[in-house]
């Protein structure tokens, strides 16, 4: 039992040290130089590859949302220019 709160409290720690730099992390280029951190740590030996592996399946899953959340805003843009559009050209007699 001692042995493992001993991983345990060691696993907590790692943890802690990727917690004090969390950079905001809502674009592509801020999760390519986070994960690309994140690797470097892994290869350092700075942090262990399960830590690692865990932060890279959180990385890829902002990635996905910070996509959505890019193309969403997109559309909404198109859709409201075409609604513009389409009021002006209900307003012009030809």
């Amino acid at each position: 039992m001692t042995a493992a709160r001993s991983r345990g409290a060691t696993k907590a720690n790692k943890l802690r040290a990727l917690a004090g730099r969390r950079p905001t992390l809502t674009n592509g280029r801020a999760l390519t130089r986070f994960a690309s951190d994140v690797v470097q740590d892994v290869l350092s030996g700075k942090v262990a590859p399960d830590i690692g592996r865990v932060v890279l399946y959180g990385c890829a899953t902002l990635r996905q949302l910070v996509e959505t959340s890019q193309l969403e805003e997109r559309l909404s843009q198109l859709e409201a220019q075409l609604a513009t559009a389409g009021n002006q050209k209900r307003g012009s007699r030809w």
